[in-house]
């Protein structure tokens, strides 16, 4: 139980005092007390305050020592890749984003993210010793439970590859993988919202496109660790898809697709703007697109309002399905602005029961860029903190040197 009074402590909006964790844990006083003294003994609490009396002696009120260590937060994407250093709270207090090349193979990919990551430590004097875990998401299916890549489309080599393994030959700390969309829901529900919200759905719209679930409060994986693919819905186009099969919804509505539609379109005449970056470049980014938006390039805006159309349509059988409060709408699609988020809106609003979405906001990702990179830190203290027994917690909690 000691694991479980630390997560509420850690969860809570405010320096919490004993009687308020026993009220939210159903333990009494005693029990409550052995708990929080165990956890002040093993440096993950602290004493935040004195809190007000209603008569004898004043409360001790605490809160999550967000100095017993380091987190490294790894979001890899389809073309670049963000590293982070936080705190034991999720506070970022180091980053560095730099392209990537997936093609090139994992144990290329994740040598030059450990050196990344190495400079980073260097730069802001931080040692190994003082690092409690790492969090890494990667653009593809992961079997959560063991950190492994399953069939990444996007990802040749990948297959398989144990990387928790490859970073155990650099840190003596757990290490876990997930999906990138589902790190992202997981920042966006504990920083952006602060747990307010329990039922949400993340989507993040880039070269691909997937969702993270929070159901109730807890991400949703599935069973094995595949729930949120929504790119791969099928949308009835005839376009081939990466994964192999016709008609996929990213491949006719995330950022790979437009751009590559986008060029076959400027080509044939239907804009002057982005005709231009054509010849010059040789090709389209998503990148491109946006400035076409700013410029009110009417191709661009009309491929990215198709998109968010799609995607809408898409999303209704999601919010039917599973009646969610919040819809976040996060990746590089989603910085294009009002456009793309007003076509998403359209889309569900129109395919969707008038009960499901009575109460339904659909916004902006909060954290935006940081959602991933936060949400990386959050998985790995929770499965610290999950996998910590009163039995056995200094295997996981080890006291360490506090953060320089």
């Amino acid at each position: 139980m000691t694991a479980n009074v630390l997560q509420i402590i850690r969860r809570a909006k405010d320096p919490m005092a004993k009687t308020d964790v026993a009220a939210v844990s159903g333990l009494s006083l005693s029990a409550v007390s052995d708990h929080i003294e165990r956890l002040l003994k093993e440096n993950l609490i602290q004493v935040s305050n004195i809190g007000n009396s209603s008569g004898g002696r004043k409360p001790r009120l605490y809160t999550l020592n967000k100095d017993v260590g380091y987190i490294i937060s790894v979001e890899l994407g389809t073309s670049s890749v963000q590293v982070a250093l936080t705190d034991f709270d999720c506070n970022i207090l180091c980053y560095d984003r730099s392209p990537v090349n997936l093609s090139e193979g994992p144990e290329t990919v994740l040598t030059y993210i450990y050196k990344m990551v190495e400079q980073l430590m260097l730069e802001h004097h931080i040692s190994k010793s003082t690092v409690l875990g790492i969090g890494i998401g990667i653009p593809g299916p992961v079997e959560f439970a063991s950190g492994l890549p399953i069939s990444p489309p996007i990802m040749p080599g990948w297959d398989r590859y144990p990387i928790r393994e490859f970073w155990s030959q650099y840190f003596d700390c757990p290490c876990y993988v997930d999906n990138d969309v589902n790190i992202m829901a997981l920042g966006e529900h504990a920083k952006g919202l602060n747990f307010e919200i329990d039922n949400l759905i993340y989507i993040k719209i880039g070269t691909g496109i997937g969702a993270g679930i929070i159901y109730d409060g807890k991400l949703y994986r599935g069973s094995s660790g595949s729930a949120g693919d929504i790119g791969h819905f099928d949308v009835g186009a005839d376009v081939n898809c990466w994964c192999g099969n016709t008609g996929c919804l990213e491949a006719v509505a995330g950022g790979k697709a437009i751009a590559s539609k986008a060029k076959e379109l400027a080509l044939a005449g239907r804009s002057d703007f982005l005709l231009d970056i054509v010849e010059e470049k040789g090709g389209l980014t998503l990148k491109d697109i946006g400035l076409g938006i700013q410029r009110l390039d009417s191709l661009s805006v009309e491929l990215i309002r198709d998109s968010g159309a799609l995607i809408g349509r898409v999303l209704a059988s999601l919010v039917n399905y599973s009646n969610p409060s919040l819809i976040s709408i996060g990746g590089g699609v989603s910085e294009f602005g009002d456009i793309v988020l007003a076509a998403i809106r359209q889309g569900i609003y129109q395919r969707s029961l008038p009960l499901a979405t009575r109460n339904l906001i659909i916004n902006k990702s909060i954290l935006g860029r940081k959602a991933g990179l936060i949400g990386g830190a959050f998985m790995t203290i929770d499965q610290l903190i999950i996998n910590s027994t009163d039995d056995n917690a200094h295997t996981f909690f080890e006291p360490k040197a506090k953060l320089q």
